[in-house]
This record gives C-alpha cells, structure tokens and sequence, in this order.
C-alpha cells in the first residue's frame, strides 16, 4: 500500500492537483474539521460506494467517483482506518489509491480549523 506525507497532499490541494481527497470518518467526527477539499464517506461504506455505478455514486454521495486510473487519497483520524479504506479499494481496482498516514492528527498541526481529538 503506497502512503503519501503531508506535504504531498498539501501541494497537491495549493496547485488544485488532479486526485480525490476521501475523509473515512464518522459523520460526527467532522466536527473536528476536514482537511480543505475531502469528502466524506464513512469507512462502513467504502466497498459499497466505489462498487456503484458513476450515475448512483453521484446521487449518493454528491461527487463525481473516482476513476480507477486516477489518484485517490484517503485520510482518517490517525490513519488506520485510511489504511483499510485504501487495500478496500485496491482489490477493486484502483490502481493510485493512496493512505494519508498521518491523517487528521498530522494535518492539525499547520491547519488551525482542524483540531485533534
């Protein structure tokens, strides 16, 4: 499983990179903040979600789905979950999925909207 830094995802979203930033947190967790351009969907979910058609995913989750060629990040708490997310997806075929580590416990020290819990 490939891990991305910090610093990678931070470049990323300042130069609006092309990928897909997935935050596997509980809705109640968000309260936390989310790292600048995430979505949300629930680590419970993640199989189900990237199994759907594109049509049904935007419904659902309203944005586009990622692309099995393209990159796809995913970010937890402190990255555990991530890590599930990110082998979840790479059996189904995403061949750039990528577990930010350090997740939202990394991210709150040089985001003052994020705070650790």
């Amino acid at each position: 499983m490939e891990v991305i830094s910090r610093d990678e995802v931070k470049k990323l979203i300042d130069t609006k990179g092309d990928y897909v930033l997935i935050d596997v947190r509980e809705k109640e967790e968000l309260e936390y903040g989310m790292i600048p351009t995430a979505q949300n969907i629930p680590l419970q979910e993640i199989e189900q979600a990237f199994s759907l058609s594109e049509q049904e995913f935007k419904k659902k989750y309203n944005f586009p789905q990622p692309q099995k060629e393209g990159l796809v990040i995913f970010y937890c708490r402190t990255g555990g979950r991530s890590a599930i997310a990110t082998a979840s997806v790479e059996k189904l075929g995403f061949l750039h999925a990528k577990n930010y580590a350090g997740s939202i416990y990394d991210w709150a020290n040089i985001d003052p909207h994020v705070r650790r819990y």
